[in-house]
């Protein structure tokens, strides 16, 4: 089964993938995955259509996203492989948009909660390996997280998370020459 192959068709604009080992990988849909591998179908939207036109529904769409969210999170907790670093970073913040979009906010709340400090781990990663354009972009991004998870949650935790994400971020920043200012609250957009 080309697991992989199929769900960089969903996922086009993430090619880091490519470097993503999916043989442990385990999935209900993995049918429909071959089947929209077959299809010739690629993207989100298409994805999401060629579920709906089988007789699945946003709500298995989703939880499909999650299952691979939380594959590549297990490999990067369990194994420390670098590999799942930046795809799983970019498959959050897709499940952000599209689980907001599509009515599934507390789904969000709920991987927000569980999976913000592993996050600001990632980007931190991310930006220790990465130019002065992507490391800030990443690490900014993360920082943004975990203000939205303190003012969302209020609990103690997120709010000594955000301090460490700001520090982690002001490095970045001192480390590259950007003279920015951390911002307090969220921005729009995040």
């Amino acid at each position: 089964m080309d697991t992989k192959g199929a769900i960089m068709r969903i996922f086009p604009e993430i090619p880091e993938f490519g470097e993503v080992d999916f043989s442990q990988y385990s999935t209900p849909y993995a049918a429909m995955l071959m089947a929209f591998l077959k299809s010739g179908k690629a993207g989100l939207r298409e994805f999401e259509e060629f579920i709906e036109e089988n007789g699945g529904t946003k709500a298995d769409v989703g939880k499909f996203f999650i299952s691979v969210f939380q594959y590549l999170l297990i490999r990067y907790r369990r194994y420390g492989d670098e590999n799942v670093e930046v795809p799983a970073f970019k498959v959050f913040l897709t499940l952000k948009g599209w689980l907001n979009e599509h009515g599934f906010e507390n789904d969000y709340r709920r991987l927000l909660h569980s999976f913000v400090g592993y996050l600001v781990d990632i980007a931190g990663k991310i930006a220790e390996r990465s130019d002065c354009e992507l490391g800030p972009a990443y690490m900014k991004t993360a920082y943004l997280l975990t203000i939205e998870a303190e003012e969302t949650f209020g609990k103690a935790y997120f709010s000594e998370l955000r301090k460490k994400a700001g520090e982690m971020l002001a490095k970045v920043y001192k480390d590259c020459g950007i003279e920015e200012v951390l911002p307090e609250k969220r921005e729009n957009g995040c």
